[in-house]
C-alpha cells in the first residue's frame, strides 16, 4: 500500500486535472495549439505556457488581466507542488525558467506569485 502511494505522489497528471481546465478555459487559443503540438504531454504544455506567459509579457502582447490569469496558474502548479516533487519539477524546469529569462517578466513574477513560487524561481537565479 505505501508503494501506491509513493508512486501517486511522482504522477503529476490526475492531480493537474483541474489546473489544466483553468488553463484551458482562460487561454483557449493558446491551449488549442499547444495540446496540438504537444499533445497530453503536461511537461510540454506548461513549459510552452511559461515562454508564452513570458514573450507575452515582454511584447505587451496581452491584457492585464490575462497576464494576471497566467500568473494564477503558476500559483496554483506552486501549490500542488508543495506536495508533489514531479510537479516541482515541471515548474521549476519549465515555465519558470522562461520567465527567468525574460527581464520585465521576472519583475512582475516577483510581485505576482507567492512566496512558494518566488522562492523556486529566485533558486534559479543563484
Amino acid at each position: 500500500m505505501m508503494k501506491r502511494n509513493a508512486s501517486a505522489n511522482s504522477d503529476p497528471g490526475p492531480r493537474l486535472h483541474r489546473i489544466t481546465e483553468y488553463l484551458a478555459r482562460n487561454f483557449p487559443d493558446f491551449f488549442a495549439e499547444a495540446r496540438f503540438h504537444v499533445g497530453d504531454d503536461d511537461y510540454f504544455l506548461y513549459s510552452r505556457f511559461g515562454q508564452y506567459l513570458a514573450r507575452s509579457i515582454e511584447a505587451n502582447q496581452v491584457p492585464r488581466q490575462q497576464i494576471r490569469r497566467g500568473f494564477t496558474v503558476l500559483n496554483k502548479l506552486a501549490r500542488v507542488s508543495a506536495t508533489n516533487p514531479a510537479v516541482r519539477r515541471m515548474l521549476v524546469s519549465g515555465p519558470l525558467e522562461h520567465i527567468v529569462d525574460a527581464p520585465k517578466a521576472h519583475a512582475l513574477a516577483r510581485k505576482r506569485l507567492c512566496p512558494a513560487a518566488q522562492s523556486y524561481l529566485e533558486g534559479l537565479c543563484e
